[in-house]
């Protein structure tokens, strides 16, 4: 039973327990007596958890007879719903309206409506079965066959390009789509083992995956918020725009000379009218861009058969080695893709892409590990793994065939004669009817030599170097470096060399202690944010001082580091301007301390405490969007990030600046287990999450959201055996999720910089921007919906046993 106080969205993403009877567990086992064997099977047991009402539900099936046969199946399902409805939120201010009636004088207004859902929502279901049987499992010629099906079903938000000048394909503007996923994979793999000797197993493995996409996407429901006249629903596109349809001018929106008495000046002219019935959708004029309906379809089919030899042996006295060689060859094929859009687009009514692709992967790799105990205290080890990546692919997609109205005055969504064929449409970047031709590929080849010394009663010390080499092919042609200033048909060419030492000590009979370092270094980086440097430090400890007690403690770092810009040659050689080092700094660093308290059967105590930090951290040039209605968020000094452009145009950018995010958390665990009775077991416990980070804000509508935050969940759960076998349970649980107050970008500013003239900065809270609205300013949420919540669960259960 639940009970949920604010947002329903977040406490679903977060828990998703719902109110309605399930099955929390149910076990069955069936074996046979000893003085009558069974024919078909020796041993039989069955697992069930969750059905009923759980998004997550779980079944499992074992049973086995003697040395002739092994099987094991299990199915799960998975009910996944997501909606942080700040991920990837345009932020588009509250209050703004479009007129109703004549722009000079309107009648009303409709609301320019905010986004308050994710646009990556997604509510779907994954469904999974797996079968194996192995039949002669001890014998020295064994098999094994496997099945596996996993399909991924549901709803979804997408937003969708769109664009008169460069991406036609979904009309004049973009907009947000609707993409019912359905897809699926079926695996099927078959195993012969051999054992020709003690200690060492050949193995041959034959895996054939097949992966169907059958995804389409449409206009999603909630983008239809005006009609024609006629009643057809329509959608305005621009559904991320933070201004509303038709501001900047009614000519980048309708066809004016065609909007008939909807039309006088620029200044004097009806877009919208009043709905012909209470609470209906505003009436668009016929003559301006709209989108009635979208529908693009692309079913993918893979196929991907993999052959593998693997072998195992240690039959040699002092050394032990395994390995295997794979080899797929997987071909992809897109046989049919489809994209029409329908409404208007200037005088273009309907667009229609169609076309199809095909590529082909093959991937050889080989994986050989080798141990040698060359003494009683000290052993040799190396590893060897080679990977090699080929995918030469082509795609051929039509340039978008448009069929469109007369000129002025017919170019409208009501134009009952004849459509003539259009110019075709084109998408900036693509081919636009002509083959493309692609291929990526990439190599990996890694060895790791490792010396282990066991010398001392109390250590083991491990020494490992590491040399890994990395290249990556892409377009055609890939035989060669990429070109200084290109990003394209070329190779990149990593090197890394790193060393590990590993450490484990047992300072007591009581007391363990291990920890680990490692560094690596390498010449290159695929993108500015790859590491080049790498440093990992690991420690871990458990100590148990009396029987009934246990202390355990962990500590670990991740530093990745790349303090060069990459783009040194392309510098040198003027092809692009020099803005500064990107420094590229990221880390993850974690340490928890944790105890059980256990003097007695009556009570025992938990605890635990952990801190984490995740930052990252890059130098970047970015676009404020500053206006005088919407300010943008901007650096302190306002100056302006040099030589920046965008197709060869100078565009004036803040910068160069520090973009980061930090993200320190601190998590506890607290709880007593206590049992007065031999009947009675009770248990009260108590969790928090609770983070206090910070950010680099480049939108000045923009919060914190989770990154600072407190999520915690006291329970307590009781259970009274009436007696063996039959137990009554209950438990209680409170679910609360808060996040801070008013967050949001440091300094903001009303106009953007150019390279000789700083833009004014004032802090986003000035009295210079009342009235204006900022991340300081507005409700703690942002420019959407409110994510806090807080749940009460009450969950009552029996068991029974027979």
């Amino acid at each position: 039973m639940t009970d949920v106080t604010g947002s329903g969205a977040m406490y679903s993403t977060m828990v998703n327990l719902q109110s309605g009877p399930r099955v929390l567990g149910e076990a069955f086992e069936l074996h046979p007596l000893s003085t009558n064997k069974h024919p078909l099977f020796d041993s039989m047991s069955a697992f069930s958890s969750g059905f009923g009402g759980d998004p997550y539900n779980y079944a499992r099936l074992d049973f086995y007879k003697g040395k002739l046969y092994e099987f094991s199946g299990n199915f799960r399902r998975d009910r996944q719903y997501f909606d942080y409805d700040l991920l990837a939120n345009p932020n588009i201010p509250a209050g703004q309206t479009m007129p109703i009636g004549p722009s000079n004088a309107p009648t009303g207004s409709i609301p320019w409506p905010q986004v308050t859902q994710s646009p990556f929502l997604y509510n779907t279901v994954r469904r999974m079965t797996d079968v194996s049987l192995r039949i002669f499992p001890v014998s020295r010629v064994s098999y094994r066959v496997e099945y596996s099906q996993n399909v991924f079903e549901g709803p979804s938000l997408s937003p969708g390009a769109g664009s008169k000048y460069f991406d036609p394909s979904l009309g004049a503007f973009d907009a947000l789509l609707e993409q019912y996923q359905r897809n699926s994979s079926d695996d099927f793999d078959g195993e012969i083992d051999w054992k020709p000797v003690p200690a060492t197993t050949l193995s041959y493995e034959e895996v054939v995956d097949h992966y169907k996409g059958d995804s389409y996407f449409v206009v999603a429901p909630s983008q239809y918020i005006a009609q024609e006249a006629d009643g057809t629903p329509v959608a305005l596109g621009n559904w991320d725009s933070v201004t509303p349809y038709g501001s900047g001018g009614v000519a980048n929106y309708c066809n004016t000379g065609s909007m008939g008495s909807g039309y006088t000046s620029p200044t004097n002219y009806t877009i919208f009218s009043a709905p012909q019935t209470p609470g209906g959708k505003p009436i668009i004029n016929p003559a301006c861009d709209v989108i009635t309906s979208y529908l693009r379809s692309q079913p993918t089919r893979i196929i991907y058969p993999t052959e593998i030899f693997r072998f195992q042996s240690s039959s040699i006295r002092n050394i032990q080695m395994n390995g295997d060689v794979r080899y797929t060859h997987a071909n992809m094929h897109l046989p049919n893709y489809y994209e029409n859009f329908q409404g208007l687009n200037g005088r273009v009514r309907t667009t229609t892409f169609t076309g199809n692709a095909n590529a082909r992967r093959d991937v050889t790799a080989v994986d050989y590990g080798l141990v040698w105990n060359a003494t009683k205290n000290i052993s040799l080890s190396d590893q060897v793994v080679y990977s090699g990546v080929q995918q030469p692919g082509m795609s051929d997609i039509s340039a978008g065939v448009t069929e469109q109205t007369p000129a002025n005055p017919y170019e409208t969504i009501n134009y009952s004669g004849a459509l003539t064929p259009g110019s075709n449409a084109t998408v900036e970047g693509s081919p636009n009817g002509t083959p493309l031709y692609g291929y990526f590929g990439q190599k990996w080849l890694t060895n790791n030599a490792t010396v282990s010394w066991d010398g001392l009663q109390r250590a083991t010390i491990s020494l490992t170097y590491t040399y890994r080499f990395h290249q990556i092919a892409q377009g055609i042609p890939h035989d060669s470096p990429l070109a200084v200033g290109s990003d394209a048909n070329g190779t990149v060419t990593i090197h890394e060399n790193g060393a590990k030492v590993v450490v484990a000590l047992r300072p007591a009979k009581d007391w363990n202690v291990d920890g680990s370092l490692a560094v690596r270094y390498a010449d290159n980086a695929f993108t500015p944010v790859d590491a080049r440097e790498t440093q990992h430090y690991r420690l871990h400890t458990l100590y148990r001082p009396r029987p009934w007690l246990t202390i355990t403690g962990v500590y670990n770092d991740m530093e990745r580091h790349n303090n060069t810009n990459n783009n040194q040659a392309a510098v040198a050689a003027g092809d692009v301007t020099y803005a500064g080092p990107i420094n590229h700094v990221a880390y993850s660093r974690t340490g928890s301390l944790g105890a059980v308290v256990a003097p007695n059967d009556t009570y025992q105590l938990e605890f635990n405490y952990t801190y984490s930090d995740v930052y990252t951290s890059t130098n970047i040039c970015y676009d404020a969007a500053a206006s005088p209605t919407l300010p943008g968020a901007a650096t302190a000094s306002g100056t302006a990030c040099p030589g920046a452009t965008v197709r060869g145009v100078s565009y004036y950018e803040y910068g160069p600046t520090k973009d980061f995010e930090d993200a320190p958390t601190q998590y506890g665990f607290a709880a007593i287990s206590f049992h007065p009775v031999r009947r009675l077991q009770t248990r009260l416990g108590y969790m928090i999450t609770s983070t206090d980070g910070s950010r680099f804000y480049n939108d000045a509508r923009d919060v914190a959201g989770s990154l600072v935050s407190t999520y915690q969940t006291p329970y307590v759960h009781a259970a009274w055996t009436v007696h063996k076998g039959w137990v009554w349970s209950a438990e209680y649980k409170y679910y609360g999720y808060g996040e801070g107050g008013p967050s949001g970008a440091q300094y903001c500013s009303t106009t953007n910089p150019t390279p000789g003239s700083p833009a004014a900065v004032v802090p986003c809270n000035s009295t210079a921007l009342a009235g204006l609205q900022t991340g300081m300013t507005i409700s703690p949420a942002g420019e959407t919906a409110p994510r806090n919540f807080h749940a009460n669960v009450v969950t009552l259960g029996m068991h029974y046993e027979f």
